[in-house]
């Protein structure tokens, strides 16, 4: 055999290695298995990309975590509609939200509260009981709102982003490991960003590519935001500290808040749930088996813990 032979069956096995390990990362992913896409109405409430389904007194609403839609609460999460209307949305600056005037706006923290606002009044649901469900950045959003929301009776946040400092945040977040470490701040995120907001469909075929273990549509909608929404929102949601305030008027005013995590999430910081369950009385600290994407990987168990804190609610009286 030829140098040039050797090199092009050298490759092919390569390849085929490459290939072969790709498809046995997506054949063992938990999330894969489990995913299929939810049911409802998708459409535009207030300045928010929205999917609605269910029906009922209580609402809950789901949150996604950064850079991702509402596709990330999936089929498991449909049964949440035997008992209440549940509404589903894209953070402002993400999927349908980034269409509908966040290009170039400053998204902070007021204005993520605001649009959650908008949405559930534009839906005609702004003054029913709320119980409000987040995932990672959008469990911190869904621990602020709710501080604010008079209506809300009860809280669940999975993998919740508890820092006390931004230098706590990037520890953690290195901990994910080198590519997420990468794509956190910086000019190579930047410029990154900037190509994937110029080249999306190429972008999303990329994404499914490089995550096997992401259910393809969960991975093409990840390229689905701006820079300005992913920064500022990271900065906001993430790396601020205004969750604890937050927290602490929720514990004053006697609302249940989970504080869900799975036992090998490596955003968490070791014993900090724990921790703030043992400060308030009314939070309550659960693990689970898996890592950072519970509502993926482990849904039933994620609906399960939502049923029961709406069954909790709504049995007590509303004050």
């Amino acid at each position: 055999m030829s140098a040039a032979a050797r090199l092009v069956a050298g490759l092919a096995l390569g390849a085929g290695a490459v290939a072969a390990g790709w498809l046995a990362t997506r054949a063992a992913s938990p999330a894969v298995r489990a995913w299929h896409p939810g049911a409802g109405d998708v459409r535009v409430a207030g300045p928010l990309g929205v999917r609605v389904f269910g029906e009922g007194e209580t609402v809950i609403l789901l949150i996604p975590g950064i850079a991702a839609t509402q596709q990330y609460y999936g089929a498991a999460f449909d049964r949440l509609g035997d008992h209440a209307t549940v509404v589903v949305v894209d953070p402002l600056g993400f999927g349908d939200s980034m269409v509908h005037g966040t290009a170039a706006e400053s998204v902070s923290l007021a204005t993520h509260l605001a649009a959650l606002d908008a949405a559930l009044d534009d839906l005609g649901l702004g003054d029913r009981p709320t119980v409000a469900v987040g995932h990672s950045m959008g469990a911190s959003l869904a621990l602020q709102w709710a501080a604010t929301a008079s209506t809300v009776k009860g809280v669940v946040a999975f993998g919740a982003p508890l820092y006390r400092s931004r230098a706590e945040a990037d520890e953690r977040v290195a901990g994910m490991g080198w590519f997420e470490t990468l794509m956190a701040a910086g000019p190579v995120a930047e410029r990154t960003c900037a190509w994937v907001c110029a080249n999306r469909d190429q972008a999303a075929s990329l994404a499914v590519a490089l995550n096997p273990d992401l259910p393809p549509a969960i991975a093409r909608a990840g390229v689905r935001h701006t820079w300005e929404a992913y920064r500022r929102s990271f900065d906001a949601l993430v790396a601020g500290q205004s969750w604890e305030g937050a927290l602490t008027r929720l514990a004053e005013r006697g609302i249940p808040v989970r504080l869900v995590d799975g036992d090998r999430d490596p955003v968490q910081v070791p014993g900090r749930a724990r921790e703030l369950a043992a400060r308030f009385e009314s939070v309550h600290a659960v693990r689970l088996t898996g890592r950072h994407d519970l509502p993926l990987a482990r849904p039933a168990a994620c609906v399960a813990i939502i049923e029961r804190v709406l069954a909790a609610v709504e049995v007590a009286p509303h004050v």
